[in-house]
């Protein structure tokens, strides 16, 4: 269990996601208005908490619902 995030992120689930609908890290980050493919790529392997907007975009670009996704129980 390396990565930081990665019991909030289902890595697996979301990169199956991402790659049935055809996208790329690089296409993802575009499509999320991020500067450079890194930042995309840091979220989908649980390397950073992703921002609950972050989290939206990426729903409803893959057309999934985020708790698919994302883990985050809220307090």
């Amino acid at each position: 269990m390396g990565n930081r995030y990665s019991k909030y992120v289902n890595t697996d689930i979301l990169k199956e996601a991402r790659e049935i609908k055809g996208f790329s890290y690089r296409d993802m980050s575009k499509l999320m208005g991020f500067k450079s493919p890194a930042t995309y790529y840091n979220i989908e392997n649980g390397l950073v908490e992703p921002k609950i907007s972050h989290i939206n975009n990426i729903s409803k670009i893959l057309k999934t619902p985020s708790s698919k996704f994302f883990n985050f129980k809220v307090q």
